[in-house]
């Protein structure tokens, strides 16, 4: 019930963590995005609406919002940050789901040519969330100068849409939409508290007890929710730190609150005290490397000193300090497997925390170190995941996020090797989750979709994150970049092309999407080479004629027809024959089966190639043919070939008497 995500406050025993599984992708081996079970990111981020569901107190009125989205289709959210409201947002929009699908974030549009909230990204029954809730001002402006007109076609479509208001800024909401907004309260923080617990493992008998005075000092300062599921993670750790669970509820409660607090004096003083160089640097690569083997974190901190430019330890070797006093001194221990973390709770996240903040002059060199320490064959692909989310924890601020991107380049660099392309993967995908800096990576990926010169490997990369991470809550903006590339990709290959089709002949909105972005380049004369070949396979009369739940099948909506009779067009006009022939033999056989669609495919293709006689003469030649293959006609019924010769005859303008 946080009002941003970050995956370590979700559970400390359900974390959505990117664990081991390899892709097999053209020679290059990629993160499948899945857990250690081999879970979809998909099927994760399922999951974790279930788990918040189950773990979820209702805030002051959150009821008022259920019936103004019910009855009205769109409901605005507004409230105090840490008040929990786009978990609100989220559970409004779960109540609703049927089937698999789950809600979409509605899309904001790439070009500023446009405006700002993407109207092509509603479509039938769909469940949106518009969280505005960290937006700049000048995006909140534009955006609630189009609200009125999102919630028009949201009600058309007969969607839903939850909108997280930006706080303090909707005094000047227009008086049209002020009957949608719902100030929501807070929920009660002791009851949010022990069901995070709960959910955590701990027994309701201890529970229930009476909360600790430290539980109520920590709840009454009011701290974000997302502080509170945190703590209640950190209670269970402190607990797991003590041997068989020894101490008390009181006890892990107070542990818990002072790692909460962040431990920047006690990192200070550790400081104070290790003035060489050797010393701080093991310090900070055990922060960094937390639960690695001891010989991977030492020689970790050797090359952080190679990196750092700091001089090197002129004693002999036979007078070194042995490692398990080095450890002693920085306050970390071997445990019996020889994986090194450090005695106090939370102390390696202080330790990071601190470096990062307190010694700018740290920050390019721990980038580069953490670039190169990636490749560590010394390291376990769960070392080097943790290295990259914790480094990228550091970066997930507006001055500091730029400095990631570097790293995806390098790791994704010609001759890329395993390791890198999943540590790319890895960091891309943090970012991608993160609320607040989420919207800057879907960006950068947009940016690089629209170069010519990527690497192979950073391609495959883009291509998994839209696929499975953006596809979940933003597949309209996947269907955008991965279009971008389908146009760009080089001769011989078609894996962006691939993956933009399996997305889009899953999902008819998609379709639906796709078939709007091509028209609209059709119609300006686009030169894409791609498009007309995009536009052959996603024209597929099964997929067109087929029936979801209320709505109507995309062959019957004129739009979608004209569209369709543009596309047609085009294809006839810069493919040759044998690359069209096919597509247009599968419509004409769908056609020849008859039922209530037949007219609609036939006027489609025949108005399609209307302004070609050497097209509607292979198309009547071809309709020719099949007909030996379809069921006689009754008496009564008009022969397939004439059928379609009379439809040709109307587009020339031919009187038949």
């Amino acid at each position: 019930m946080s009002d941003w995500f970050r995956h370590s406050v979700y559970s400390r025993h359900a974390q959505m963590h990117m664990g081991p599984g390899d892709l097999h992708v053209n020679n290059y081996y990629f993160e499948t995005l899945a857990d250690r079970g081999g879970q979809s990111f998909r099927s994760f981020a399922a999951d974790y609406l279930l788990w918040l569901r189950r773990n979820f107190v209702p805030p002051p009125r959150f009821g008022q919002a259920r019936e103004i989205l019910a009855s009205q289709r769109t409901v605005l959210l507004d409230g105090a940050p840490g008040s929990g409201r786009v978990a609100a947002a989220q559970m409004l929009l779960h109540e609703l789901r049927t089937g698999e699908d789950t809600f979409r974030e509605l899309p904001l549009n790439d070009d500023e040519s446009r405006p700002l909230l993407a109207l092509d990204g509603i479509a039938d029954d769909t469940l949106l969330l518009l969280d505005l809730s960290e937006v700049e001002e000048k995006v909140w402006m534009r955006a609630h100068e189009e609200l009125h007109s999102v919630r028009a076609e949201v009600y058309r479509h007969q969607a839903h849409l939850v909108v997280v208001l930006p706080y303090e800024r909707t005094t000047r909401l227009v008086p049209a939409l002020a009957p949608y907004r719902v100030v929501i309260g807070r929920p009660q923080e002791l009851a949010v508290l022990r069901r995070y617990l709960r959910l955590n493992g701990l027994a309701p008998e201890v529970i229930k007890q009476p909360a600790p005075a430290v539980v109520t000092a920590f709840l009454g300062r009011r701290p974000p929710m997302e502080d509170i599921a945190r703590f209640a993670g950190l209670v269970v750790d402190a607990r797991a730190a003590k041997a068989g669970g020894a101490g008390d509820y009181a006890a892990w409660c107070q542990e818990a609150y002072a790692a909460l607090g962040g431990r920047e004096a006690e990192v200070a003083d550790s400081l104070r005290e290790l003035q060489d160089g050797s010393l701080r640097a093991l310090l900070l690569a055990t922060a960094m490397l937390h639960g690695a083997h001891a010989d991977a974190v030492h020689n970790a901190a050797v090359s952080l000193l190679a990196t750092l430019r700091h001089p090197e330890e002129d004693l002999p070797v036979l007078q070194h300090t042995g490692l398990v006093e080095r450890f002693r001194e920085i306050g970390a221990e071997r445990d019996g497997k020889g994986c090194v973390r450090f005695k106090v709770l939370e102390f390696d996240r202080a330790v990071r925390v601190y470096s990062w903040t307190q010694l700018p002059e740290l920050r390019a060199g721990l980038r580069e170190w953490v670039g190169a320490t990636v490749m560590s064959t010394e390291l376990t692909e769960a070392d080097r995941d943790e290295l990259v989310k914790r480094f990228t924890e550091l970066c997930l601020q507006d001055r500091y996020r730029q400095m990631l991107v570097p790293l995806v380049l390098t790791w994704t660099e010609n001759e890329a090797k395993r390791a890198g392309t999943r540590a790319a993967v890895q960091l891309l995908t943090k970012g991608l989750q993160d609320q607040r800096q989420g919207w800057f990576f879907r960006r950068q990926i947009y940016e690089w979709s629209i170069r010519t010169n990527l690497s192979a490997a950073l391609t495959e990369v883009i291509i998994s994150l839209c696929t499975e991470v953006m596809a979940v809550h933003h597949p309209h903006e996947a269907v955008v970049r991965l279009h971008h590339m389908a146009r760009r990709e080089g001769q011989g290959t078609t894996r962006a092309r691939d993956a933009l089709t399996r997305l889009v002949r899953a999902d008819r909105r998609l379709l639906r999407l796709m078939f709007d972005r091509l028209d609209y380049q059709f119609s300006g004369n686009s030169t894409y080479k791609a498009d007309p070949d995009l536009f052959l396979e996603l024209a597929d009369p099964g997929l067109l004629t087929a029936t979801e739940g209320r709505s109507r099948n995309l062959v019957t909506q004129e739009a979608v027809r004209k569209q369709l009779t543009n596309g047609w067009d085009v294809v006839f006009g810069r493919r040759p024959e044998d690359t069209w022939s096919p597509a247009a033999r599968r419509w004409l056989l769908a056609a020849g089966t008859g039922g209530p669609y037949q007219d609609a495919l036939l006027d489609v293709l025949i108005d399609g190639g209307a302004r070609r006689t050497d097209v509607l003469a292979r198309l009547y030649v071809m309709a020719s043919e099949l007909e030996r293959s379809l069921p006689p006609p009754d008496e009564s019924d008009v022969r397939f070939r004439d059928h379609v010769l009379q439809k040709i005859n109307i587009v020339q303008g031919v009187q038949v008497a």
